[in-house]
């Protein structure tokens, strides 16, 4: 049976002026206290009528034992009221007069549990009293234990050093093919239909009792690029497979743009459709604009491009005035300063210019338990055609067949 040592705490609040007050050096607050004071006069000073008032919320919880308050008056006179709010339960009433606050006035004595939220208020019935400090002794919440589980392992057990403190929450690493990206306080083995907000490392984790939080991971499905070795009508996106740039959008003002290859972006496909072997005609499939030219400039014009293909190789091009124009990506302008995406004289031959396949969109894998199979079927020992290898879990293979995610064991 787990011992918890009830330990009492002071918090001094000393008034500074009408809508301050100031923490002694010598208190201890809740981790995430807000404090707010207000007088309608000014700092202390209770005449009749007036009301000195003093809030703090963001309790987490704690036990009230006493509210005492450091009063003086006038020479031979000041009386008020002092009530005492816990949430929204009256916790005590007391009225005080001159003769009553030379020493330190105890509004309440005794236990109030749960407190989230303390009201004092002062409310002046006769000139003049002056309330200088607001002392609160309360019993904080016992220190707490949270157990950190990586996978099926205990990684580690922190208990706070006193209550409301908190513990700071550690940083995982990451493996190979798993990117840790917090903790969670809900186990899982598969990707949740809803991730709930993981607590994040380098971050205070604060409880309300004895917690297990499990470490979370990431595997990110990398799409395989595939180029298009078979020359067959369909949607492509046509790239610089060097620098990883693809044709963009649609002609405008003789030119073309390009951008880096994003995969799902609309922007970036096109239809291709080919009417002879070397013959082919492009089309912006977002919007169905042709992709053509007119003389050297790139034009919203159906025009036939000759075709020169060679494995993964895929090169567009015209013949102009007996020349050859090649559509590539990144020409610089004449100035130097820029660079667009249109019609170069050059032979065609080999070259980085390629043809690639949509990419099909493909969610990220999230677990506590990445040391597990994820609860993927097992795929057949035997290679299946257009089967896809997206990663190695040691010694199996997580494949992809038929749009299917399978496990298969090396």
């Amino acid at each position: 049976m787990k011992l918890l040592l009830v330990l009492l705490a002071t918090m001094t609040w000393t008034v500074v002026d009408k809508n301050t007050v100031h923490l002694s050096d010598d208190s201890t607050v809740p981790y995430d206290i807000n404090v707010s004071y207000s007088n309608t006069y000014n700092a202390g000073h209770v005449r009749a009528g007036d009301v000195a008032t003093l809030s703090l919320s963001n309790l987490n919880g704690i036990t009230i034992e006493s509210v005492s308050l450091a009063m003086r008056s006038n020479k031979n006179a000041g009386a008020g009221q002092i009530s005492v709010m816990a949430d929204n339960t009256s916790l005590a009433n007391m009225s005080v007069t001159w003769q009553s606050v030379s020493n330190a006035v105890q509004v309440f004595s005794g236990q109030k549990n749960n407190v989230n939220a303390l009201t004092i208020t002062v409310s002046g019935t006769q000139n003049s009293l002056y309330v200088d400090a607001f002392t609160i002794t309360y019993a904080s919440r016992p220190a707490y234990t949270v157990t950190l589980m990586n996978g099926s392992r205990v990684y580690a057990t922190l208990t706070e050093e006193a209550g409301m403190q908190g513990v700071l929450l550690p940083c995982m690493p990451d493996t190979a093919q798993w990117q840790f990206i917090g903790w969670s306080g809900i186990e899982f083995w598969e990707t949740p239909d809803y991730l709930y907000a993981l607590y994040p490392a380098g971050e205070r984790f604060y409880m309300n009792s004895d917690r297990t939080l499990w470490a979370t991971y990431r595997f990110n499905n990398i799409p395989e690029e595939v180029y298009a070795t078979e020359l067959e009508s369909g949607i492509y996106q046509y790239v610089n497979r060097a620098v990883e740039i693809a044709l963009t959008g649609v002609p405008e003002d003789g030119r073309m743009d390009f951008n880096s290859i994003q995969h799902n972006d609309p922007n970036q496909y096109y239809d291709i459709t080919f009417t002879a072997e070397n013959t082919a005609f492009i089309t912006h499939h977002a919007t169905q604009t042709p992709i053509g030219y007119s003389g050297t400039d790139m034009a919203a014009i159906a025009s036939p491009w000759q075709v020169y293909h060679d494995g993964e190789e895929t090169l567009f091009y015209t013949t102009v005035n007996q020349k050859n124009y090649v559509l590539w990506l990144n020409i610089m302008s004449g100035d130097g300063y820029d660079f667009y995406a249109g019609l170069l004289q050059a032979n065609p031959g080999p070259s980085p210019m390629a043809l690639l396949l949509p990419v099909p969109k493909t969610d990220p894998i999230i677990t506590c338990h990445p040391e597990s199979p994820q609860d993927i079927e097992n795929a057949p020992s035997a290679p299946s055609a257009g089967e896809r290898i997206l990663m190695h879990f040691g010694n199996y293979d997580l494949i992809i067949i038929d749009g299917q995610k399978y496990l298969r064991k090396k």
